[in-house]
């Protein structure tokens, strides 16, 4: 049934239903089905990925290819001062030969958008059921299935305009909640060390210099309090922690806009044997759009991370990540990209160093329907034994909207 799923998918894809059929005859028809005020737009992927080392490891390496399913139903609403958006979907992986690490990954979001002139109100929900592959850092080795998790986040937020200052606040809430799993030897393996409520909030005053231009401070706070008061290694991993940045937004002739700032972070554990991690911190993120048919981005940040890794307290990260991409033709786009992480393990002496370096190319067939595809390689290189890895990646997927 599996070697069977992609071919099937493959066809779903190309043949052209009825309602496609009409839309192509009248091509200033938009896509998705409008419903008075709102647009119901369903897609359907399905793709195939190789990948050398799906368990990153260091020695002997187990590749396999994966097939996957994604359908998505979304709904968006446009009033005059009223914006929704609902979506539905999720990823279907099907192993070709390691069918325990099979997966089904499924989300829903809402969010919406109140515009009352100088102020404005949002809010949103994400709810989803998603994994941690076997590999993942805070997967036991031991494992001999994904990491099945549930993560729902909620947030509101408010932005104010007045003839001075704008202001932007947001307050958010994640709960995760991670499933227990089988170990080689038959036993359980306890996941709940992860199980945890994040809260946040933030505050940022924006003063602008020109129409384009906006310098701006932001402070936030942030909780992070475990389920389980100590963990399987006694250790109490509950946390409480600000950030302060100051910045610049910049949007330039519709060419460049860029969101750049830096400042200082720090996080207080409760357990005293964790101590504090205090360091700077930065965010960028930058996008160029050099001619119509050729894009640049830049992002990069430095945070704190979570990890429940023995006698780490959490990890000072820093990730920075570049792209081009450009339309070599009508609906034929090419893209180069590159990432760099840095992780280093509070409280320890594991230090990992990661590359990747990525190609895609992407093809629109139709307004209903593209192919896109791409190779990855990314490297891990760490000072702790056994954690060093190199992985390529190779994939092909099609996607079709309505």
């Amino acid at each position: 049934m599996r070697k069977h799923l992609l071919p099937i998918s493959v066809a779903l894809l190309c043949a052209t239903p009825p309602a496609t059929a009409r839309a192509m005859e009248n091509p200033d028809d938009v896509s998705g089905f409008r419903l008075g005020r709102l647009l119901l737009t369903p897609s359907l992927a399905t793709g195939t990925r190789y990948d050398s080392n799906i368990f990153q490891s260091d020695t002997n390496p187990t590749s396999d290819v994966i097939t996957t399913l994604a359908p998505r139903l979304t709904l968006q609403g446009d009033w005059r001062v009223f914006h929704l958006h609902l979506s539905a979907g999720g990823e279907l992986g099907f192993f070709a030969d390691s069918s325990s690490d099979d997966y089904q990954d499924l989300e829903l979001s809402a969010a919406s958008n109140l515009d009352l002139g100088a102020t404005s109100l949002e809010a949103g929900i994400d709810v989803k059921r998603a994994h941690d592959p076997r590999g993942s850092n805070d997967v036991p080795t031991s494992a001999t299935e994904p990491v099945i998790y549930h993560d729902i986040s909620t947030q509101v937020g408010a932005r104010h305009v007045s003839d001075g200052l704008h202001y932007e606040s947001q307050v958010s809430l994640r709960r995760l909640a991670f499933d227990d799993s089988t170990a080689r030897n038959g036993s359980r393996i306890r996941n709940d060390d992860r199980d945890r409520l994040e809260m946040r909030e933030t505050l940022r005053v924006l003063l602008p210099l020109d129409p384009k231009r906006e310098a701006y401070g932001e402070v936030s706070f942030n909780q992070r309090q475990y389920d389980r008061i100590p963990d399987d290694d006694g250790r109490v991993r509950d946390s409480a922690g600000y950030q302060l940045l100051g910045g610049i937004r910049l949007d330039l002739t519709d060419l460049i806009t860029a969101d750049l700032a830096a400042g200082w972070m720090n996080q207080t554990y409760a357990d005293p044997a964790f101590g504090n991690i205090a360091d700077y911190t930065l965010r960028g993120d930058f996008d160029w759009s050099i001619t119509r048919l050729t894009n640049i981005t830049f992002n990069a940040a430095r945070t704190v991370r979570e990890t429940t890794q023995t006698g780490a307290s959490g990890i000072l990260a820093f990730e920075a990540g570049s792209g081009i991409s450009h339309e070599l033709r009508r609906g034929l786009t090419v893209s180069l990209n590159a990432a760099y992480s840095s992780e280093n393990y509070q409280q320890t002496t594991r230090r990992d160093r990661t590359h990747r370096l990525g190609f895609g190319l992407r093809y629109e067939l139709n307004r209903f329907a593209e192919i896109e595809g791409g190779l990855a390689y990314d490297q891990r290189n760490s000072n702790s034994a056994g954690e060093d890895y190199d992985r390529l990646q190779s994939h092909i997927r099609l996607k079709l909207e309505m």
